[in-house]
């Protein structure tokens, strides 16, 4: 009789003789959620075009007054004339962002699409980096600053106080197309807790996005976009760039994304270069409200 004095399991094998596959995914992580361009009218009229600035008329508002015939028939009317100011949206630095992709590489790892992947997420770091430029003019720009009624908390009376400071610059809500409120997460979580007018049915699948107060879809007459791209303890409440009084911003675009290719054959490898050139102005900065030390 033999006996088997051992078995041949998969732990006595070397390492080395174990293969192993990659997966064909590549898991790249979180990147901010873009939503500030939505704040902005956005301007391609210099793509193609000489130079890198464009000026923005803005011109004072007419008003009228009474005259008596007397005062009419020994002086006549007295003449008054709109005064013409401009804006001006300058074009700033190129945005860019490069990498070099080596031969050896696409040949040792070939299940991985190197190329897509790194164009992919170059073109999301330019429009990532984009959406913060949007941020920080509209938050430089705002033209009234009001701080929350309690501190280090966001509630529904300082947004309804920011609307209202908008009415008192004349710019009032347009049906279907209300201000644009962003906020953080932090923000978020303080409005959902917001215990103010609880009887309103506001809350839909515990999201802020979908609160219904008086307008389904909106949280005190604004739209909501929450984004980890905003600025904890800040919140904005922006004028639609689509308003019959025009943009509170303008985004000038000079250079569109662009992607460029070369070979450094002294390395075996290709670089890769995306660029883009743009600029950003606050042209009427009454139509912003930046609520602080919420």
């Amino acid at each position: 009789m033999i006996v088997l004095e051992e078995t041949l399991k998969a732990s006595d094998i070397p390492a080395d003789l174990k293969p192993h596959l990659v997966w064909g995914e590549v898991l790249e992580g979180t990147r901010k959620r873009l939503v500030f361009m939505q704040a902005v009218r956005e301007d391609s009229s210099l793509v193609g075009k000489t130079g890198t600035k464009i000026s923005v008329p803005v011109a004072s508002q007419l008003t009228a007054s009474t005259i008596a015939e007397d005062t009419l028939d020994s002086s006549g009317f007295t003449f008054t004339d709109k005064t013409i100011t401009d804006v001006d949206v300058t074009i700033g630095n190129m945005v860019y962002c490069a990498v070099k992709l080596s031969d050896i590489l696409q040949e040792d790892v070939p299940d991985i699409d190197w190329v897509r992947l790194m164009l992919r997420n170059m073109g999301a770091a330019i429009a990532e980096y984009i959406d913060g430029a949007i941020r920080d003019a509209l938050i430089a720009g705002a033209g009234t600053t009001i701080t929350a009624a309690t501190a280090g908390t966001l509630a529904y009376g300082d947004i309804v106080k920011a609307v209202s400071t908008l009415k008192k610059n004349g710019w009032f809500p347009e049906e279907g197309n209300p201000p644009l409120l962003f906020i953080h997460p932090d923000q978020e979580a303080d409005l959902l807790k917001d215990t103010l007018f609880v009887e309103t049915a506001r809350y839909t699948a515990g999201s802020v996005e979908r609160l219904q107060g008086e307008v389904a879809g909106r949280y005190a007459g604004c739209r909501v976009l929450v984004t980890d791209n905003m600025t904890a303890a800040l919140a904005l409440v922006v004028m639609p760039p689509n308003h019959r009084f025009g943009p509170s911003t303008i985004f000038a675009w000079k250079r569109k994304l662009r992607v460029k290719s070369d070979r450094e054959e002294a390395y075996e490898r290709t670089i890769y270069i995306a660029t883009a050139r743009y600029g950003i102005k606050v042209v009427q900065s009454s139509a912003i409200v930046l609520i602080s030390n919420c």
